[in-house]
């Protein structure tokens, strides 16, 4: 039952950030602190982020009772980089009001940058650093417990990869073409949503499995 969970989790945290991401789209847009307004689609964005925040933590609870039979060490630190990760993007959301309630006092043009040049590196470090090191985590603990098809883990491990080296990359100011951004993204955001629909329709073998079927 947990796992069928967690896969609709998944589910919900990629559209909440696709979603919510897409509405707060307006406060990068140069001179928004004077030109202000879209209270209501900021608000709905940001709290699109928090209930991404929210579900990426759960993912990591519900998980936890599984992952931990192939290995409790790396499946707590799975519980941890996402716990990370939710409270980054949580962080981030809140720069997002942040930047709303700047616009509406008419604040100065520096303040709105620091304000959003912190939202742009908490989110960065959520979405990219600590969420590719969570991939990798959590598709070591799938591959060593065989609990889904090994090609589906190896998938999940390189994306995870991928994500976290862009995101080291654009830590250390290397502007990326959007075309390697998004050969470096798009394995693990393929992958997360195959392994979701993995997770409701099979859920995840047994740790000790061993089946040629389910591992071929």
């Amino acid at each position: 039952m947990h796992p069928r969970v967690a896969g609709v989790l998944f589910i919900l945290a990629s559209a909440t950030a696709v979603a919510g991401g897409s509405l707060l789209l307006p406060i990068q847009q140069p001179g928004y602190l004077s030109t202000g307004g879209r209270h209501a689609q900021l608000a709905t964005g940001a709290l699109l982020e928090f209930a991404l925040a929210v579900s990426v933590i759960a993912i990591a609870a519900v998980l936890w009772p599984a992952l931990r039979r192939s290995g409790e060490h790396l499946a707590m630190l799975y519980v941890t980089t996402r716990t990370l990760e939710g409270v980054l993007i949580a962080a981030g959301a809140t720069g997002a009001l942040v930047m709303t309630s700047l616009a509406e006092a008419h604040a100065s043009t520096a303040a709105g940058e620091v304000v959003l040049s912190g939202r742009d590196w908490v989110y960065r470090m959520g979405t990219l650093v600590v969420f590719g090191a969570s991939a990798v985590v959590l598709n070591a603990l799938l591959l060593r417990g065989r609990r889904v098809p090994s090609w589906l883990a190896w998938w999940g491990l390189i994306g995870g990869g991928l994500l976290l080296l862009r995101g080291v990359i654009e830590v250390y100011g290397v502007a990326l073409p959007v075309a390697a951004q998004a050969v470096l993204a798009a394995p693990i955001g393929i992958e997360e949503m195959v392994f979701a629909g993995w997770l409701i329709v099979k859920g995840l073998a047994p740790a000790e499995s061993r089946g040629a079927a389910v591992f071929a």
